[in-house]
């Protein structure tokens, strides 16, 4: 055997070798065993049912049990909007205290322990309706200004002595800067006919509009409606304001979702509820010394609802300004809040309405 063939065959004996040792060196690796605290199912709620509806302030009967197991259980922690209290498996009796919940969904979280470990968990939701009945106005006409009868008006607000309209429909949805009291076009930017324009609100020196089901919105500059960037969220969009801190949008349900205003991220949400339950289709908004003033879907009253806890605190009655023609509306109906804060002035129209008007809100 020549020198070369014998170097060959050793060097292939010794790749063999060590490919071995480090097979065997990863085969005697092995796993650290981890701690695991197996999960059972234990708890069970008797009482209430998921879903119930409640009124804030009420004091709640939690009936709860424990099912059979193997696993012994020696004590229970039950959390509710941050405030926790524990419970031993001899004594399960816990009262709900709600008068500090906020009207729509609350959550009851229940959490089983073990020697220390948590081993089951139980999230039972209730609804909740406010506590107060709205206080009750009606809606009197100051004065009256034209409006574009071509206009389906889908949000409005006051700035500068100028008003700015959104209006709505897949090929004539536009953003617009208006002289309110001849009703003259400033100026118009109209969306493209795929967009189905909803409401608008200023933030600094930008103006965001709501598209309806692509959920997408645009930000202008206030002054050049100028597009700077789009947005998008995650739900239908329907009306927007602000109270200079955060975003305020509405989908068309009972839920409102608080914005961030850079980056449009979902940052928190109310449910609005007064005394008889939810308030569905909510529509165009406008914030104003701490209350947000809603038009209500197909319907001739507004509504004022706390953005703090959800309330409805005044329910406006606007039947008597409906334009002749206009009463029984299924599409051109009230839509439309500004303010004049400058003023202490309120502007309401509506969808495709002839009539700007200037309005009080006076207490029944």
């Amino acid at each position: 055997m020549s020198k070369f063939n014998f170097l060959i065959i050793a060097l292939s004996l010794l790749q063999f070798s060590c490919s071995q040792q480090e097979r065997s060196s990863k085969q005697e690796v092995k796993p650290q065993a981890q701690n695991t605290v197996k999960r059972v199912s234990v708890i069970k709620i008797d009482s209430p049912k998921a879903g119930e509806m409640f009124t804030i302030g009420d004091e709640i009967d939690i009936q709860l049990s424990l099912k059979e197991s193997d696993i012994n259980i020696d004590s229970l922690i039950v959390e509710t909007k941050g405030k926790k209290a524990g419970l031993s498996p001899d004594n399960l009796n816990f009262t709900w205290q709600t008068k500090h919940l906020n009207t729509g969904t609350n959550q009851l979280k229940v959490f089983a322990y073990s020697d220390g470990n948590k081993v089951d968990s139980y999230y039972l939701k209730l609804r909740f309706k406010s506590d107060i009945k709205p206080e009750l106005y009606e809606c009197k006409i100051v004065n009256t200004y034209p409006h574009d009868k071509k206009a389906y008006t889908q949000g409005l607000f006051f700035d500068n002595g100028i008003m700015y309209e959104g209006t709505g429909q897949n090929g004539q949805s536009s953003l617009r800067k208006v002289d309110y009291k001849t009703g003259k076009l400033l100026a118009k930017l109209s969306l493209e006919e795929k967009y189905f324009g909803e409401g608008i609100t200023a933030f600094n020196d930008k103006i965001i509009q709501l598209t309806w089901r692509s959920k997408t919105g645009f930000v202008y500059d206030k002054n050049s409606f100028k597009l700077i960037t789009t947005l998008k969220y995650a739900t239908e969009g329907w009306g927007i304001t602000t109270d200079g801190q955060k975003l305020i949008m509405s989908d068309g349900t009972q839920t409102i979702h608080f914005l961030d205003p850079q980056y449009f991220n979902k940052i928190g949400q109310i449910e609005v509820y007064d005394q008889d339950g939810p308030v569905d289709s909510i529509n165009e908004l406008e914030y104003i010394d701490g209350i947000v003033y809603a038009n209500i879907w197909q319907s001739e009253y507004i509504i004022a609802f706390d953005p703090e806890t959800g309330k409805v605190l005044k329910r406006i009655d606007c039947r008597k300004i409906v334009p002749n023609g206009y009463q029984g509306e299924q599409d051109n109906v009230l839509n439309g809040i500004a303010f004049d804060k400058e003023n202490e002035r309120y502007f309401i129209t509506g969808k495709r309405w002839p009539s700007l008007f200037e309005v009080k809100f006076v207490k029944m």
